[in-house]
This record gives structure tokens, sequence and C-alpha cells, in this order.
């Protein structure tokens, strides 16, 4: 049994961009399988976790630098 047996779509989503966003820019699909993922869940939900990943890590960017210094 899986632990993402009984998850939703957006569950897979968002915990599939929480495992991109914690491996970083070495993330690849071998290590994301080691938290659970199997090829379904990377082929189904990898587009729109890359999508979520980005978007947090952006906002999080965003917040943690000010403007003037991102400059």
């Amino acid at each position: 049994m899986n632990k993402f047996d009984n998850a939703t779509p957006q569950e897979i989503v968002e915990a599939l961009a929480e495992g991109m966003i914690r491996r970083g820019d070495g993330c690849t699909a071998a290590l994301l399988k080691l938290d659970g993922f199997n090829d379904d869940h990377l082929r189904l939900y990898g587009d729109r976790a890359r999508e979520r990943a980005m978007a947090l890590t952006e906002r999080y960017t965003r917040r943690a630098m000010p403007a003037r210094r991102a400059a």
C-alpha cells in the first residue's frame, strides 16, 4: 500500500510540489520516488506540481527579499 493511495489529486500535486521544493534544483524522478511517488503520479501530476512549486518558491523569494535588494 502506497501512502498516496487514498490521496486526492490536489493532495498529490501539493505533496509533489513540496518534494520538489525540498529537493531543490537537483530534484529527479528517482528522488521523488524515494518519497513514495510512483510513475503514474509523476506522469499525471508532475507538470501541475512543477508549476505549483515554481509559484510557491517565487512567492517565498519575493517575500524574503526586499525589492530594493532584489534588483
